[in-house]
């Protein structure tokens, strides 16, 4: 009877199933956590969130190693700049007690293109003189004090090394004359007053001029009124000299820009040109009407532009 159980139980503790050691398909085991693991887990999440406490040691001297290297670097440049600065200020010392040494003394003084001023006028106003340093004054001082002569519209200033100094001048030519009191004040075509003096010239007297007596000075200017109207007067002379009209015009009467009038004296007749309309057609109409009228003294006016009427003298 003992031999009997014993078998069964034998059998039973084989029939017993490990499910940890068997595989059974549509179901797997649930492994258990491996303790280690999540240990390591947590250790290395802890280290990541903490900072390294690493020494601040290093980081200061590479701080001082770079300041160090700054502080080197300007150095060198400052002593770049002092050199070459240093350099440049000999240089330009030298440059110029070279400039003033005798070999740059003026051996002679030239003047051209003048023909109204003196060659002696133009170098007594520069102040140059010979066996002078030709770089004693500069170009703009020697032409600002050539220019004082009313004149002189524009110098040049050319130096040679020989020792040559030439002044080339550009001068204002008289074009016409205002009557100022028992003189005559010559004018160019910008309107200048160059000279003042008692002797007339051979062109057109400008009259009614509305420029102060106390502003009629030499190297001034007429007023901006009588400016616009010898404009006009340029225009009508210039017209004129095309048709070889205008050596007969002796002055010219500017009161009203509306009607100036010409003065032929050696016909003895005015002409009431109007204003600056049809310049040529009038113009040829006065030379016709001159021939036609010849030695008759009289008044010329203009109806219109066409017709031109002659009113005799009596």
């Amino acid at each position: 009877m003992k031999k009997k159980k014993d078998k069964k139980t034998k059998g039973s503790k084989q029939e017993t199933i490990n499910l940890n050691n068997e595989i059974i398909i549509g179901l797997t085991p649930k492994k258990e956590p491996n303790k280690k693991t999540e240990s390591n887990k947590k250790t290395k999440a802890i280290n990541k969130t903490k900072k390294p406490n690493k020494s601040n040691k290093p980081n200061k001297i590479k701080k001082r190693i770079q300041k160090k290297q700054k502080e080197n670097k300007k150095q060198k440049s400052g002593l770049k700049v002092i050199k070459w600065t240093s350099i440049i200020i000999i240089l330009i010392v030298a440059i110029i007690l070279f400039l003033k040494s005798p070999l740059f003394n003026i051996k002679e003084i030239k003047v051209t293109n003048n023909s109204i001023v003196s060659n002696e006028e133009i170098i007594k106003l520069s102040n140059l003189m010979t066996n002078e340093n030709m770089f004693k004054y500069t170009s703009k001082t020697i032409r600002n004090q050539i220019k004082k002569n009313a004149y002189i519209e524009n110098v040049k200033v050319k130096r040679s090394l020989d020792g040559i100094i030439t002044l080339e001048i550009e001068e204002r030519k008289p074009t016409y004359m205002l009557k100022f009191a028992n003189a005559f004040v010559y004018i160019n075509n910008q309107g200048y007053m160059l000279e003042m003096t008692e002797i007339p010239l051979a062109i057109p007297m400008i009259i009614g001029y509305e420029t102060p007596t106390e502003d009629i000075k030499d190297g001034n200017r007429l007023c901006i009124k009588d400016l616009e109207k010898l404009e006009d007067v340029i225009k009508i002379m210039n017209s004129a000299e095309e048709i070889q009209l205008s050596a007969l015009i002796t002055s010219i009467d500017i009161t009203d820009k509306n009607n100036y009038k010409l003065v032929i004296s050696s016909e003895n007749k005015t002409v009431q040109f109007g204003g600056t309309t049809n310049i040529n057609v009038k113009l040829l109409k006065i030379r016709e009407l001159l021939e036609k009228e010849k030695g008759i003294p009289g008044e010329i006016y203009f109806q219109d532009s066409e017709r031109t009427v002659f009113k005799e003298k009596v």
